[in-house]
């Protein structure tokens, strides 16, 4: 929640009424640094110097971050667990919307098992809902936890270990340069650039730019033209051996693109530095990234039954919840469709809520155009067809995080007639699936 907004703090937890959320103020930062440390050891310093550390980071975060907002849930006055509230600006199918991260969840050690964690995720979603937010999203620590509270998988994380010498040849990297700390805000104004051009990509939040800040370790290289950056990369190199400085790796961390001429230049320019370094790590959203690769068998030499050679490892990141479904549609009535004219009643079961709800959606062909809309229609208004899903799945579906008819196929969704099967999945295709690299 935004500092210089207004929001109705309150307890709001069914069975647990000594419980309440609300900001947690400076001077409660060493409670706050006890619950976060024990929560979140793993490299951390954990004594006086790393507590003085995130001392200081935190209180400057308190003090200055409009988008990130500290919460504790407090038991009879005390402080139990915590987490942090983003404020981000994402793309959605085109426009940029707002949307809600939920950060650094931890409950104190002397309070587990004893629901808090879900007290405070079902505060998170309140706020979503009250602020008007298009979507709930998260970094898992369980996939299963908030899988099962209705949060859907967005789309995989792709990560090519291959060598350098087969990113695709680009002779022309005239363009690229080095980019310096004085670049920085240049660097942010594409990056802004960047994602309103890709769904589901996030604007950079006020971690993200103070880590960059921060950052003088890595490489960042840009393709200039016109004295304005069209894409930039960040690269570290990392030692392969403990007894051969000559075998390095290349660890992209960022890779941004106006346009494929500007992609093929970052790779060319990064390929050119095979004599450095012998292996390339790119992660990307690019679910069809490999068919760029000139070969994309990576370095594992793993091979798969039947006769496959391993190119690279998916991983699941960002989870999505729609906690308002009939906002959703209706902010994002820009969203182009196929030419379509059909009704759909998607009854779902909340799993969070442990209810069964609906909803009846309506697409339209738009006057003069070459698309449909969808709407809300009203809640008795007769349907050509019915799906039944969970509401995980509806919200990885309607974020375009799956397709419909591999819900079908694989038994996630229903149809009360199938013949719509294909009218459906042809209507929910969406051309990029959400992806972002924002760690939050």
């Amino acid at each position: 929640m935004k500092k210089d907004s207004i929001y109705a703090w309150g307890p709001d937890f069914g069975s647990t009424p000594n419980r309440e959320v609300r900001e947690v103020s400076p001077d409660l930062i060493e409670d706050y640094l006890t619950i976060y440390l024990n929560a979140y050891p793993a490299f951390k310093n954990i004594g006086d110097e790393g507590r003085e550390k995130y001392r200081k980071r935190y209180l400057n975060s308190m003090a200055n971050d409009k988008n990130i907002t500290f919460c504790g849930l407090f038991e009879d006055g005390t402080l139990i667990a915590l987490m942090k509230l983003i404020d981000f600006s994402m793309n959605a199918f085109g426009k940029m919307q707002p949307a809600v991260g939920l950060m650094s969840l931890a409950v104190h050690p002397m309070h587990k098992k004893k629901g808090a964690g879900r007290d405070m995720v079902r505060f998170f979603e309140k706020y979503v809902k009250d602020t008007g937010a298009l979507v709930a999203m998260l970094l898992p620590f369980r996939i299963d936890f908030y899988k099962k509270m209705g949060y859907g998988y967005g789309s995989k994380l792709e990560e090519y270990r291959i060598p350098t010498v087969n990113l695709p040849n680009f002779p022309d990297t005239s363009n690229i340069e080095f980019l310096s700390a004085e670049d920085l805000p240049e660097i942010l104004r594409f990056q802004a650039e960047f994602a309103s051009k890709n769904h589901g990509m996030l604007e950079k939040f006020e971690d993200e730019i103070r880590d960059m800040k921060d950052d003088s370790d890595s490489r960042r290289i840009g393709y200039i033209k016109d004295g304005k950056i069209k894409g930039y990369a960040i690269y570290n190199f990392v030692s392969e051996s403990d007894v051969n400085y000559t075998l390095n790796r290349i660890e992209v961390n960022e890779l941004t693109y106006e346009s494929p001429e500007v992609l093929r230049a970052l790779l060319g320019f990064l390929r050119n530095q095979s004599d450095l370094a012998q292996t390339i790590v790119i992660r990307t959203g690019e679910e069809d990234f490999y068919h760029i690769l000139p070969s994309a068998q990576d370095t594992s030499g793993n091979y798969i039954d039947f006769g496959f050679l391993q190119t690279n490892i998916g991983a699941i990141g960002t989870m999505y919840k729609i906690v308002d479904v009939k906002h959703f549609v209706s902010a994002t009535a820009y969203r182009k469709f196929i030419p379509q004219n059909v009704s759909v009643k998607f009854g779902y079961y909340d799993e969070f809520e442990h209810v069964d709800k609906s909803i009846s959606i309506g697409f339209e062909t738009c006057n003069g155009q070459k698309r449909a809309c969808w709407h809300v229609l009203d809640d008795n208004a007769p349907c050509d067809v019915t799906a039944k899903c969970k509401l995980s799945d509806l919200s990885s579906l309607f974020m375009g995080s799956c397709k419909l008819s591999s819900l079908v196929r694989l038994g996630s969704m229903t149809l009360s007639d199938n013949e719509y099967e294909d009218i459906l999945d042809a209507l929910f295709y969406c051309k990029q699936k959400p992806w972002t690299n924002t760690d939050y």
